[in-house]
């Protein structure tokens, strides 16, 4: 053989290197630039546990378009691109969220009881406790340490062992579905 032909193996394995770094090649990669990737994310974020959320789900992303990367640069510079805009996509997602409470939240703030009320809050305490019920277990113990206890939704979620995010949906479909069911009894 010449000195620039290649050998049918030798070929193979150029040939699939021109395609980009496979599996095992991008995951030396991750695990190399993971920790600057999460104190990136934290300074962005403000928070440890989001970081480690965000980055753990940008390389569940990366490994779809793996063969897409020719070199280990291009695999970070595509890391620390796909961290940031996940980062910018849960900032809105929470601002969008803390709206939602904030105006479920003040639905039960502006409530003042009057003298007419005493006469039905009988039967408005059962009607509570039925709503409540139809809860799943997890939205009705949310609601409870929020509104009752007083946890924030960060100690919620170390409490009851889920992520804050989590806490978060329990917050809003409990404090929905209260809303939807008392308004309707109305």
């Amino acid at each position: 053989m010449g000195p620039t032909a290649r050998r049918p193996a030798e070929a193979g394995a150029a040939g699939s290197r021109l395609s980009g770094l496979n599996t095992v090649e991008l995951l030396k990669v991750f695990i190399e630039f993971r920790a600057k990737l999460e104190r990136l994310l934290r300074g962005r974020l403000q928070s440890r546990d989001t970081a480690q959320d965000l980055t753990q789900e940008t390389y569940l992303k990366l490994l779809r378009v793996a063969e897409q990367f020719p070199s280990d640069d291009d695999a970070r510079r595509y890391l620390v691109r796909m961290a940031m805009n996940a980062a910018t996509d849960h900032q809105r997602t929470e601002g969008r969220r803390a709206e939602l409470l904030a105006g479920v939240a003040e639905l039960f703030d502006q409530v003042q009881p009057g003298p007419e009320d005493a006469v039905m809050a009988g039967d408005e305490v059962a009607q509570l406790e039925q709503v409540l019920a139809e809860l799943p277990p997890k939205c009705r113990d949310v609601l409870y340490l929020s509104r009752v206890e007083g946890m924030t939704h960060t100690e919620i979620a170390k409490a009851l062992g889920v992520s804050k995010s989590l806490v978060d949906k329990y917050a809003v479909r409990a404090l929905m579905h209260c809303r939807e069911r008392l308004n309707n009894r109305k």
